[in-house]
């Protein structure tokens, strides 16, 4: 059940930050758009930082941990692309009204977990190249969030790809 109403939080979070913005965001608004008690916010969460945090991480737990088993890593990473896209205007808000969560380090950790998966070697040297190259990968994506002119998301997940096998090349 809580996790249930930590995803009924984080929907209003999300409902509430396109209408008014991160800025404007308030527990209150939050709490009556989810329908429940201001009280129980702080039941799960400390702050919307921390239900930030939360979104994020659970959204891309979703889309990547979940489906490590189920799909191969070229899709994952195509569904990450989409998910930043799809949700560009959330993303690109939270980015920029708020510096206290670094968005683009949360995508890089997703995408490392991915990544440490895919190599299965577990050495401090391959770790730091994967925290390189996935921050990387995690940076290109946040920015062109925010970016005047954004790339299509599609050719993004293509360059992705392409840093990704050339990686596995060199590790295996």
């Amino acid at each position: 059940m809580a996790y249930i109403t930590k995803k009924k939080i984080a929907k209003a979070f999300h409902d509430v930050v396109l209408t008014k913005g991160f800025s404007r965001t308030s527990v209150t608004a939050i709490m009556d758009t989810a329908d429940f008690r201001r009280q129980t916010f702080y039941d799960y969460f400390q702050d919307k930082y921390e239900l930030l945090t939360w979104f994020i991480d659970d959204t891309l737990a979703e889309t990547v941990e979940r489906n490590l088993n189920y799909l191969p890593w070229i899709d994952i990473i195509k569904l990450v692309c989409y998910e930043l896209d799809a949700n560009r205007r959330f993303y690109a808000e939270c980015i920029n009204s708020q510096h206290e969560i670094d968005v683009t380090a949360l995508v890089g950790n997703h995408l490392a977990a991915l990544l440490t998966e895919l190599t299965q070697t577990h050495t401090a040297e391959t770790a730091a190249l994967i925290w390189l190259l996935c921050l990387g990968i995690a940076q290109s994506l946040t920015h062109n969030i925010v970016a005047n002119h954004p790339e299509d998301y599609e050719t993004l997940s293509q360059d992705a790809i392409a840093a990704i096998e050339m990686t596995l090349k060199i590790l295996h």
